[in-house]
């Protein structure tokens, strides 16, 4: 065979290659599968929270109505995000001298207090920064220093009659109080510090602690021990293996800083010794201090951290450091401007709504697949008592995560989604309905999304209209730009018909279908991946943007990408039309394949 024969030969060969590659599509990588187990019982959940202790005048400051309007954001179940649990301080002027009490020195915490109880908040605690420097060894409340052997007394007096006091003269039931914020604290610190070892809080605990909690008639108060600046139970151990100390320690606590020096948090994993003696672990504060993110960034940062404390170490709360601090930083929920008396919502409060705003105490979470898919996060939890459940998902992906959250041992006939992106805080979404047992859902990018049902639901009642869009039978209008295009359909799956534009002016196409719930639709995209979008409208004249995610494209020829268009908002109530808008100088570089309109029957 000669060399120019070769030659033709091997092209011959490359372009049927070419070609087959060309004519026959790509496949998508499967939907992930989560199965949530009803059955499979982890920890019980005791909520949520945020501490404003030394910064409770952050919001206490504030005019009205930005006062009340942060306390409802923070702590209402309907307008807000449900805040469960309030962390505020045993300040050291409560007992500036020996024999000596102010327990009203602080008015700003008693009413943060009082407006989060009003509010629905039954689990107020108190950390202690410092005791008073009159007990300890440095004769200061800063740079560390620890409470001196001959004042362990006095100290737990001053516990004991602070959690009296606040509930004789404020009304305050403390739930519990912790003995000391971040003991393992450095001695260069400017703020309140108490240096504290293990055979510190050994000694206290059954020889002071419990005899004055019983003497003031609060032994009912739990007591929170540990709240190392890391995570660690290290410095209670020997406390819980201690049976007359363990006694007087109900919940072992940490705090989710880096350690010093190395800049690295240490690994999320359980208390075990904790967990062996029946004890609830708490992880009690975590903050970035040292920039500034109010957009998602931030919020996947600490979504995510939530996520392996629920599923990794089995922490049975979860609290952020503030819920409202001064300045543009990191450290809280919301920043606060005390001079103007406004204040700012970050992306983080909405992510941090996904777990407080729906999981309640008394939840339990529940086995579900924590990572179906690389950089998405699943957890799953009930209420036993009322059979409702609510699954937290995360994607911190750039693309949408296709996952079926599959019931086993239970029923239900819808999910809610509520999503947080880059543009929707807490949104919800269209009912997602049970479709051969599995509910079928397009996670947004970098997005946190909570799905809630019911234990015994109904599947809603739909019924679907399927346009394949061979002609415009089944639309209620469209502009003058848009044509079929009937060519080329082995680059669309062997699809004959689609909607494009002619020129490259912005063209769009209405439907009218009555009680419009969600919709689908299916696009092909030739590299080009904006100039999609939806509008709703009861009467066709006054119309509301749906916001929406896609599906990844997946290849099916030459440049042509398949993708699959779905809203993450809830369509308006008394929807009627459904606008689909296609715009770009790209002209026919998007064409639509297929729509799918489910409405109520």
């Amino acid at each position: 065979m000669g060399r120019k024969m070769v030659k033709k030969l091997m092209s011959a060969v490359l372009c049927t290659i070419l070609t087959a590659a060309i004519a026959i599509p790509l496949t998508a990588h499967a939907a992930a599968d989560v199965t949530v187990n009803w059955n499979d019982m982890k920890q019980d959940i005791d909520g949520f929270g945020v501490s404003q202790a030394g910064w409770s005048d952050a919001i206490y400051d504030l005019q009205e109505p930005a006062r009340s309007q942060v306390m409802d954001l923070l702590f209402k179940p309907d307008t807000g995000i449900g805040i469960s649990i309030f962390r505020g301080a045993l300040f050291p002027q409560f007992n500036p001298a020996p024999g000596q009490y102010d327990f009203s020195a602080r008015p700003d915490q008693v009413w943060v207090m009082q407006q989060a109880k009003a509010r629905g908040v039954n689990k107020l605690i108190a950390s202690t920064w410092s005791p008073p420097a009159w007990m300890k060894t440095n004769n200061s409340t800063t740079s560390g220093g620890y409470l001196k052997q001959e004042n362990y007394g006095d100290y737990a007096l001053l516990m004991s009659k602070f959690i009296k006091a606040y509930k004789q003269q404020f009304g305050l039931d403390l739930y519990a109080v912790s003995i000391a914020n971040e003991p393992n604290s450095m001695t260069f610190l400017s703020w309140d510090s108490s240096e504290w070892n293990s055979t510190n809080f050994e000694v206290f605990l059954k020889d002071n602690l419990k005899q004055a909690m019983i003497n003031e008639g609060v032994q009912n108060t739990k007591v929170i021990a540990g709240e190392s600046s890391w995570w660690s139970e290290d410095l209670i151990k020997d406390s819980l293996n201690d049976p007359a100390s363990a006694e007087r320690l109900d919940i072992v606590a940490g705090h989710n800083y880096p350690v010093p020096v190395i800049n690295t948090e240490l690994p999320t994993t359980p208390f075990s010794t904790a967990a062996s003696k029946g004890k609830k672990v708490w992880m009690t504060e975590v903050s970035k201090v040292d920039s500034y993110d109010p957009g998602m960034g931030s919020a996947l940062k600490f979504a995510k951290q939530t996520h392996t404390f629920m599923t990794k170490a089995g922490v049975n709360a979860w609290m952020y450091w503030t819920g409202a601090i001064p300045g543009n930083n990191d450290e809280g929920l919301i920043n606060v401007d005390k001079a103007t008396s406004t204040f700012q919502l970050t992306k983080r409060y909405y992510a941090f709504g996904n777990f407080s705003k729906f999981i309640k105490p008394g939840y339990v979470r529940i086995g579900a697949t924590d990572s179906p898919q690389s950089g998405v996060y699943t957890s799953a939890y009930k209420d036993p008592a009322s059979g409702k459940f609510a699954i937290v998902a995360i994607n911190d992906n750039d693309a949408t995560a296709q996952v079926n959250l599959v019931p086993s041992g239970f029923s239900s006939g819808k999910l809610t989604p509520y999503t947080t992106n880059g543009d929707l805080n807490l949104a919800a979404g269209p009912d997602i309905p049970l479709a051969g047992g599995k509910f079928q859902t397009a996670i947004p990018p970098k997005s946190v999304v909570t799905y809630v049902g019911e234990n015994g639901s109904a599947v809603p009642q739909e019924q679907a209209m399927t346009d394949d869009l061979n002609d415009w039978s089944k639309t209620f209008s469209h502009t003058g730009g848009l044509s079929m295009d009937t060519t080329n359909s082995g680059y669309f799956n062997g699809d004959t018909s689609r909607v494009k534009r002619s020129t490259g002016t912005t063209e769009s196409f209405v439907y009218n279908v009555a009680n419009m719930t969600r919709f689908k639709a299916d696009l092909y995209q030739f590299s080009v991946w904006d100039g999609v979008a939806f509008y709703a409208s009861p009467d066709n004249q006054n119309w509301t943007q749906v916001a929406h995610t896609s599906t990844p494209g997946v290849y099916t020829g030459s440049k042509w990408y398949q993708k699959t268009y779905t809203p993450v908002q809830q369509l308006p109530a008394g929807t009627q039309y459904l606008k689909i808008e296609l715009s770009g100088s790209d002209s026919w570089e998007k064409q639509v394949s297929k729509v799918v309109i489910y409405s109520l029957v």
